[in-house]
């Protein structure tokens, strides 16, 4: 099942399973803006990430004294939400603790996923609640992936134009986990990096604390793009299967488990927790320009 919102300029659904954005397309124009997650390529278009962002060592952490299995960016994206609210124009997603999330993950939660048509694209918004009696250690993060070419030309044409200058340079992945001993530069100047087909060849681009708040895909050929546009984020990545027709642009509060880790959740590395009745906004625009 699925949520189709529609304003004068703009069509998106989302479907239930997940609070995955499925589409975002022009009216005008009928471009579409998300990956449609053709399997022959990569099945997701935009998931939610929670839990937990990435993968765990060994797939399990530890909290309380006992160990947890949890896959690779937890169990939103495969979760069946419930529709909380709905308008023409915006829609609010539920998903909510229980018996099935407690298995792998004890504590009690809400998190609310909400999308709003604009006149330029599309904001989505999260809020993760802590129902329980205890402090709750979570990760939440952004996957959205982004149809190229989406304005002529080809995958070489477009790059990623971050709204700050950077100095950072990628955490290299092994195994699904950070390797806490390689960085590599990543940047072509400053500002840009450039989309190839070689470019994810050794996996996600993966950042730590940047000062960029908004990162635009852009191409050569014209003045068009789109932009993500958060409140700043600890982590952020870009990924793509090498060659693929599309790249995830992926603002994140959590990261994976380093291969040093030690599995306890309390001391996993960029792990937010609530205290009781508490709850933690975030969340990011898509500028369709």
């Amino acid at each position: 099942m699925s949520v189709i919102l529609k304003n004068a300029a703009f069509a998106a659904t989302i479907r239930e399973k997940g609070a995955e954005l499925s589409s975002l397309a022009s009216l005008a124009t009928g471009q579409e803006y998300i990956w449609h997650g053709d399997p022959a390529w990569w099945t997701g278009s935009a998931p939610v990430l929670f839990p937990i962002v990435g993968s765990l060592r060994n797939g399990t952490y530890s909290f309380g004294g006992r160990s947890y299995p949890l896959s690779n960016h937890g169990f939103a994206r495969g979760s069946e939400f419930v529709v909380e609210h709905e308008t023409p124009e915006t829609a609010v997603f539920l998903l909510s603790s229980s018996e099935a999330t407690r298995a792998v993950y004890p504590f009690d939660f809400q998190l609310r996923v909400g999308f709003a048509l604009q006149h330029n694209g599309l904001s989505v918004t999260y809020r993760v609640r802590n129902t329980g009696s205890g402090r709750m250690y979570f990760s939440i993060g952004s996957h959205a992936a982004f149809v190229v070419p989406f304005a002529g030309g080809a995958l070489e044409n477009y790059y990623v134009l971050f709204d700050r200058e950077e100095s950072a340079e990628r955490w290299s992945i092994k195994d699904g986990l950070i390797d806490p001993d390689r960085t590599a530069p990543a940047f072509d100047t400053s500002r840009t990096i450039g989309l190839s087909r070689t470019l994810f060849d050794e996996g996600a681009l993966v950042f730590k604390h940047l000062h960029s708040r908004s990162f635009s895909l852009r191409n050569g050929l014209n003045a068009r793009s789109v932009t993500v546009v958060t409140e700043g984020a600890p982590f952020f990545a870009l990924w793509a299967k090498s060659g693929a027709p599309f790249v995830c642009i992926e603002p994140w509060h959590g990261i994976s488990d380093s291969a040093n880790a030690s599995g306890e959740l309390t001391q996993k590395e960029g792990i937010l927790y609530l205290d009781p009745e508490g709850s933690f906004d975030t969340g990011y625009r898509i500028d369709i320009g």
